[in-house]
């Protein structure tokens, strides 16, 4: 498949040694990042310590994927109850993101329903980084769910050496969409086990790592044949190793492997890049804008309704992130530097490029 845009290699940051993570170092809403990810069994996930160099510039990449934290504006369903400005404190979301975090592959062979998505919500406070709750799409229809017990998944402020552990426990009741429960339970030990210089093909950044091992144990609450009975669905033991720099919100690198029977594999690997294109496909879907050049704003008219705009520079730089909500969408691009630039929009079944001047 042609590549869209030639990633650019970030600029080198230079090592002053130990760092310290804050609340501030972490993302908030509205605001868009773009992963390269690939597979590679024999990845040293295992090495580190104090003042240590990890090089993984050597990667080379296989598919993107793209993360957008969603301010609460554009929650719908009961989510703005449960998690928006009315919400009890320790439930007001900074923002929610489509997530992998409950086992939906698995769940579907007990449910004789679809789940088209799952939204996680995140609470971010100078202590701590929360997850909060879930909501479930299913043929257009969304149910929120606050987490019974709220799990920490990063405790602040965060440097070499700390360690905690945070469990968390969530009870969906996919009533009315179907009589059926799902129960999650997770139990998180994270460790700060390392902190040095990151390289990566995206460039070479001062950083921390994490060490998170996650035990979950989900079940599901159904009626067959006229016997109601819990099916557990089985979570192997994941171990998820993290880099994360004060120069970016997100992590950086980031590996995940599942244990089973003591023996760590391998299942993802993900790093901080440039949009490329890679793993999507080129749409047929036409994309018309004025004007050209532009000054402020980009008008902008899709035949079918677009999940997401980028703007995006020659190197391959997200400058901006507007989520499809019409087929006709006004983009502000007063900030914008002079210069040339591309507005990718992803449909559900690829991606228009179009190039203007600002």
């Amino acid at each position: 498949m042609k590549c869209l845009l030639l990633p650019l290699l970030a600029l080198s940051t230079i090592s002053f040694g130990q760092i310290t993570l804050t609340d501030q170092h972490f993302a908030g809403s509205n605001q868009s990042y773009i992963f390269s990810t690939l597979t590679d069994p024999t990845i040293d996930y295992a090495t580190t310590g104090a003042n240590h160099t990890w090089d993984f510039s050597a990667m080379i990449p296989q598919d993107q994927r793209s993360l957008i934290t969603r301010p609460m504006s554009q929650a719908s369903g009961t989510s703005p109850i449960l998690f928006g400005s009315f919400a009890p404190v320790p439930y007001k979301a900074t923002y929610f993101n489509s997530t992998t975090d409950l086992p939906l592959d698995q769940a579907s062979s007990f449910l004789p329903i679809s789940i088209d998505e799952l939204n996680a919500f995140t609470k971010n406070t100078s202590n701590a980084i929360t997850s909060i709750g879930y909501e479930l799409v299913s043929s257009g229809q969304g149910l929120g769910f606050r987490s019974d017990t709220i799990e920490t998944r990063y405790a602040l402020p965060m440097t070499y050496g700390n360690n905690y552990e945070s469990r968390g426990y969530t009870n969906l009741d996919l009533n009315p969409i179907y009589d059926a429960k799902w129960r999650q339970h997770r139990h998180r030990v994270t460790n700060v086990d390392g902190w040095g210089t990151v390289k990566t093909p995206y460039g070479q950044f001062d950083a921390l790592r994490i060490h998170h091992i996650i035990d979950e144990f989900d079940s599901i609450y159904i009626t067959v044949q006229g016997f109601s009975l819990w099916i557990p669905i089985p979570v192997p033991l994941t171990h998820e190793y993290e880099w994360r720099s004060t120069s970016d919100k997100e992590a950086v690198m980031k590996i995940r492997t599942n244990e089973i029977g003591g023996n760590e594999t391998v299942t993802a690997i993900e790093y901080r890049d440039n949009f490329n294109g890679l793993g999507l496909v080129e749409s047929e879907l036409k994309v018309s804008f004025y004007p050209n050049p532009v000054v402020n704003e980009l008008h902008v008219s899709t035949q079918e309704l677009a999940e997401n705009f980028f703007i995006v520079d020659q190197s391959g730089r997200i400058w901006k992130q507007v989520s499809g909500s019409s087929k006709d969408q006004a983009i502000d691009v007063s900030e914008l530097a002079s210069g040339s630039y591309s507005l990718v929009v992803l449909f559900p079944n690829g991606y228009t490029s179009v190039k203007f001047i600002k």
